[in-house]
C-alpha cells in the first residue's frame, strides 16, 4: 500500500508580511534619498563665470609631455608653453573668486575668448 505525497502548505503570519514590506519600503527609500542627495552636491559645486584674462606663457626650451586620458591610455606630445586663463566665478554672497585654469591644447585656448562663459567645475581650486 503506498501513501499518497503529501503537500503541506505554511500560512504566513500576516506580522511577517507587514514586516517584511515596511523593511523593502525603507531600504528603497533610503537608497532614493542617498542617490538624490549625492546629485546635489555636484549641482551645488558647478562654477560658472566669466572669463577675465588669457595667457600664453612660453616655455624656456621645448618639452615633451606626457599625460593620462580619462580612459587609461597614454599621451605624449611636445609643448612649447602653457595656456593659461583666468575666470572670475560670483558666489552665493555676491563676491568673485578668481580661478587660474590651465588648457591642455591651443585648440581650446584659442576658442575661449575674454567676455565669454566658462564652467571651472568643481574640480578646480582658486589661485590665492
Amino acid at each position: 500500500m503506498s501513501t499518497p505525497n503529501r503537500v503541506v502548505k505554511t500560512k504566513i503570519p500576516a506580522r511577517v508580511i507587514v514586516s517584511a514590506t515596511l523593511i523593502g519600503l525603507f531600504v528603497v527609500g533610503f537608497i532614493v534619498v542617498a542617490v538624490w542627495q549625492s546629485g546635489r552636491g555636484i549641482a551645488d559645486a558647478r562654477l560658472r563665470g566669466t572669463v577675465v584674462s588669457k595667457e600664453y606663457r612660453p616655455l624656456s626650451a621645448p618639452e615633451r609631455q606626457v599625460t593620462l586620458t580619462r580612459s587609461g591610455a597614454l599621451t605624449a606630445k611636445d609643448a612649447t608653453g602653457e595656456f593659461v586663463i583666468t575666470v572670475e566665478v560670483p558666489q552665493r554672497d555676491g563676491s568673485k573668486r578668481t580661478f587660474t585654469v590651465w588648457l591642455n591644447d591651443k585648440q581650446r585656448f584659442d576658442a575661449v575668448n575674454v567676455g565669454d562663459s566658462f564652467d571651472v567645475g568643481p574640480f578646480l581650486v582658486p589661485s590665492r
